[in-house]
Formats: C-alpha cells, sequence, structure tokens
C-alpha cells in the first residue's frame, strides 16, 4: 500500500492484487451487514437517503452493528426515540460511503493477476473513505473484542486472532497516513514564500 500526494489536492491510494481484493471484501461484507439491518431500501438519492427517518427501539444484538449504531443517551427512553428518528439515515449515510468506496476500487468484475489498482481521492471524497474504513475498524473491533491497549497486546500473542488485528492494523495505517496527507496545506510552501518576502521587503519579524 502507497499513498502518494496529488497536483493541487487530494491523493491516490496503490494497492497490489491482494491488497484491493481484501479490501474490496471488507467493503462488500460491511454492506451486507448494515443491509442486514436496514428497515427500508436504499433510495437512489444521497440527500433524500441520508435523511431518511426510520430505526429501532433498541441496540442491535450483533456486536458490530452495536459498535456501529451506539445508544446515544444514557436514558433507555432518550437513546430508544433517537434511534427511532436517526438510525435509518445513519445507516443509509454508512451504505453510500461504503458503496463509492467499493465503486472506486473497480473490482467487482475482476482483474488480471498482476494487476494494481490506484484510486485517486479527493478532498471531497475522503470523508467517504474515512468513514467507511472508521466503520470497517470498528466492526472488527467488536468482532474480535479489542477495546484497549492490552486486548491488542493479547490478541496479536493468540494465532486465531493475529491475523484479524494485523488488517485492523492496515486500516488505521491507511486511514491515518490519508488524513495526514490531506491535512497537509497545498498553500504551505506560498505562504512561507510570501513571508520570506516580506521580511526581505523591510518588514520586521516578530522575535519568539
Amino acid at each position: 500500500m502507497k499513498l502518494l500526494p496529488l497536483p493541487g489536492s487530494g491523493l491516490r491510494l496503490l494497492l497490489d492484487r491482494d491488497e484491493a481484493a481484501m479490501l474490496d471484501q471488507l467493503v462488500t461484507q460491511l454492506i451486507h451487514l448494515l443491509q442486514s439491518h436496514s428497515g427500508t431500501a436504499l433510495d437512489p438519492d444521497p440527500l433524500f437517503a441520508s435523511l431518511e427517518v426510520g430505526g429501532s427501539d433498541t441496540v442491535p444484538e450483533d456486536p458490530a452493528l452495536a459498535r456501529l449504531f451506539p445508544d446515544a443517551y444514557d436514558e433507555d427512553d432518550d437513546s430508544a426515540q433517537f434511534r427511532r428518528v436517526t438510525e435509518q439515515g445513519l445507516l443509509n449515510r454508512k451504505l453510500q460511503d461504503a458503496m463509492h468506496v467499493t465503486s472506486a476500487l473497480g473490482i467487482g468484475a475482476g482483474m488480471p493477476d498482476d494487476a494494481a489498482i490506484e484510486v485517486d481521492i479527493s478532498e471531497a471524497t475522503l470523508p467517504n473513505w474515512a468513514r467507511t474504513v472508521t466503520a470497517l475498524r470498528l466492526a472488527i473491533a467488536a468482532r474480535i473484542g479489542l477495546d484497549t491497549a492490552e486486548d491488542h497486546a493479547r490478541l496479536m500473542e493468540d494465532e486465531e486472532t493475529r491475523g484479524t488485528v494485523l488488517v485492523f492494523d492496515w486500516l488505521a495505517a491507511i486511514l491515518e497516513s490519508a488524513l495526514m496527507m490531506m491535512q497537509t496545506s497545498p498553500n504551505e510552501d506560498e505562504d512561507d514564500s510570501e513571508n520570506e518576502n516580506e521580511d526581505e521587503d523591510g518588514e520586521e519579524t516578530p522575535q519568539g
């Protein structure tokens, strides 16, 4: 996995065949998980889908869904009322995000054995990726009981869960690297140049 900055803004995600296939499989599993909890078909209009009212009364029994849709309040009645109004819209937004990611990967129809995947991520689409990768990490953590650094160390020592923890960490690396790269302002060099020009013109530079 590599991330490269693009001119102006945005970044390019480079994945080898196995990495791309694994990420696509994970996102597809997330989509199926969300669809299993949905009470309605996804509206094709993104705005209407994100604003759809509806939801269940209680926290889902599935630990991954429970992590993705936690109670908003301590009081059961308040949480149930809030969930009934907002849960479906939140679920729809997560579905839209995940569908965007798997569509951007573009490997649903298969790819050559030696193919590498390049995906350009803009400032506008970064939130879709960030929310989807975060949702994947939350679901994985819930599945294997990863809540603390101590859990992480224990699960890494267990042969049955080590591979899943490595995938969890790999997703974290993608997310953190992408966010850090996007946070670097493309205008920083211009700003530094302007400040240097001001100093040369006789502006007094404040001393720390």
